[in-house]
C-alpha cells in the first residue's frame, strides 16, 4: 500500500515536473497556448504558485487534447485540468503513524466534444470521498488503488456513462453507471445511482447506491447515505450505512458529525466497522485552499472492537474549475 501511494504521488509530481520541461523546450507554443494573466502585484508567493500550477496542468491537458484535434482545428487550446490535492496525518491509537494522500485530476477533451474525460485518481470512485483512511481500508482495500481511466457521456449532462481504465492492482476494467436524483419537496432530495463493473482478475462486481439529504434551516443538512458493493470473486455484498450532519460555522467554516457503519453478507449478514467523528473544515485563507482537523472513534472487528481513539489533521488544495 505504502509503495503504491509513493507511486501516486511520483505520478501526480510527474505530471507537473513533465508539463514545465515541455514548456521550457517550446516557449513559442507556451506563450501561443497558455492564459495570458500577469498576477497583481499584491499577490501572495502562494497565489502565484497555485496559478502557476493550474496554468501547467491546464497546458499538458492542452497538449494532450492536441493528441485527438483535427488538422486546422484549435478547439485543444479550450482543454482543461482541474482536481484536488490532499495530504493527512491521521494518528490513532495503535496507528501513530497512519498517513493519508489522495488525489485526482480530471481533464476535459474539447476536441471531442466534451464527451470524453480522462480521469487520474487515488481510488476508483473518482466523485466520492471517504473519510479516514483506516475506515476505507478496513471494508475494501482493493479500491484504494491508483487509477487512470477514460470516461464518455453522450451528452454532458446525461445521467449514463461508461468508463475504462486500469486500477485496483493493475487490472484492465470497463464500467458503467447510471447515477440521478429526485427532489420530493424543496428540502428533501433523493440521489441514486448503479454501477457495473468488470476487472480482469476480481471479474464481475456491481454497486448500488441510495442517498437522502434533508435541508434544514441556516444551512444546515442532514443526510442518510447507504451503499451495497457486490463482489463476483467471494460472491458476496459490503454494505454501508452513513449518517451526516452538516453545520455551517461561519461563511468560511463548517462542521460536519458523522457515524458510519459498515459489514458483510457472508458467512451471513455481520458488522465489521463501526466509526463516528466530527469534521471542522476551513477555507478562511484562500478560497481553494481547505484545512481539515477530524477527532474520530474506530471500532474494528480484526481489534475485537475495542476503540480506537484518533485524530485527522489534513490540508487540500483544490485547482482548475469546480
Amino acid at each position: 500500500m505504502f509503495k503504491r501511494r509513493q507511486f501516486a504521488s511520483l505520478l501526480l509530481l510527474g505530471l507537473w515536473v513533465s508539463s514545465q520541461a515541455l514548456g521550457q523546450s517550446d516557449d513559442t507554443s507556451v506563450e501561443r497556448d497558455k492564459p495570458q494573466q500577469s498576477p497583481p502585484v499584491t499577490e501572495s508567493w502562494l497565489d502565484n504558485w497555485h496559478s502557476n500550477f493550474s496554468e501547467s496542468m491546464d497546458y499538458t491537458a492542452q497538449r494532450l487534447d492536441e493528441f485527438f484535434a483535427l488538422a486546422d482545428s484549435d478547439e485543444h487550446k479550450n482543454a482543461r485540468a482541474e482536481g484536488r490535492v490532499r495530504f493527512g496525518w491521521e494518528p490513532r491509537t495503535r496507528d501513530l503513524a497512519a498517513q493519508d494522500f489522495r488525489f485526482r485530476v480530471r481533464v476535459k477533451l474539447p476536441a471531442l466534444k466534451d464527451r470524453v474525460d480522462l480521469m487520474l485518481s487515488d481510488d476508483e470512485s473518482y466523485d466520492r470521498q471517504d473519510s479516514i483512511r483506516a475506515a476505507r481500508d478496513a471494508v475494501n482495500e482493493n479500491r484504494d488503488s491508483t487509477t487512470l481511466s477514460l470516461r464518455y457521456q453522450e451528452e454532458q449532462d446525461s445521467p449514463i456513462s461508461h468508463r475504462i481504465g486500469a486500477g485496483r492492482r493493475g487490472q484492465l476494467f470497463a464500467k458503467s453507471q447510471y447515477e440521478n436524483d429526485y427532489h420530493f419537496t424543496d428540502v428533501l432530495k433523493m440521489d441514486y445511482d448503479a454501477e457495473l463493473y468488470y476487472y480482469t482478475r476480481d471479474e464481475l462486481g456491481a454497486e448500488l447506491g441510495l442517498d437522502f439529504t434533508y435541508l434544514l434551516a441556516d444551512e444546515k443538512y442532514l443526510r442518510f447515505n447507504n451503499r451495497y458493493y457486490y463482489r463476483d470473486r467471494f460472491e458476496d455484498w459490503f454494505w454501508r450505512h452513513e449518517v451526516q450532519y452538516l453545520r455551517p460555522l461561519t461563511q468560511e467554516s463548517a462542521i460536519l458529525y458523522t457515524f458510519v457503519t459498515k459489514g458483510l453478507t457472508k458467512p451471513n449478514h455481520h458488522l465489521n466497522e463501526v466509526y463516528t467523528s466530527a469534521r471542522w473544515r476551513t477555507n478562511y485563507l484562500r478560497s481553494w485552499l481547505y484545512f481539515e482537523l477530524e477527532p474520530f472513534v474506530l471500532w474494528l472487528r480484526k481489534e475485537d472492537f475495542k476503540p480506537s481513539y484518533g485524530v485527522a489533521m489534513r490540508f487540500e488544495f483544490y485547482y482548475g474549475q469546480q
